[in-house]
Formats: C-alpha cells, structure tokens, sequence
C-alpha cells in the first residue's frame, strides 16, 4: 500500500482489493464497504509486519542468530591456520616454563 493512490478514481476504473479488481462507482469514490475492505487489509499488513520485527529483535533470536554465525565462522576456518596457531600457543608455553626452569 505504500506509495499507493487512494484518491477518488474515473468510473469504471478498476482497484484490486485483496487480489480481486474492484469498481468504482459513477461518481469516481470507492464506497464504504470497499474502503473498509481497504483499510482492513492494510491493518492485516501492518499486523504481520509488527509481528515479523518483533520476532527479529526477540533477544533470545538474536542470541540464536549470533551462536550460528559463530559455529559457521568456525566450522570455515582452515586446518593450517588452526595449526599454527597451535604451534605458536605451544612456543610460548614452552618459552614461559624455560625462562622459569632457568630462574631457579
């Protein structure tokens, strides 16, 4: 509905309500039970709308979504990039207990 013309239309001019076209009486003005299909339809929209961001902004979806874009990151790390990190984790556990062997 947004961008959509509500003023008064020629005679015989269709306007689809809900996907069926609708006529416009002679004096070019929708009647009343068609605005208020109109109107319902559009508060039908409005409705799911609301619904759709409440449900993207629900903290526990939001958490959700964040934990599989985690595990996916993870699961496309490369093998050797995970090796080497593991290399250098043990370089610098080796280095620390050297350094402190060596102290003593």
């Amino acid at each position: 509905m947004a961008g959509e013309e509500i003023a008064p239309r020629a005679a015989g001019q269709s306007q689809p309500i809900e996907g069926r076209p609708v006529q416009v009486g002679s004096n070019g003005q929708l009647s009343q039970a068609q605005l208020q299909a109109q109107i319902e339809q559009a508060q039908a929209q409005l409705g799911r709308t609301v619904d759709a961001i409440a449900e993207k902004v629900k903290p526990a979806n939001v958490a959700r979504r964040a934990a599989d874009q985690l595990r996916q990151r993870v699961a496309t790390v490369d093998p050797k990039l995970v090796g080497a990190g593991a290399a250098v984790v043990v370089g610098l556990v080796g280095l620390v207990v050297w350094r402190r062997r060596r102290k003593r």
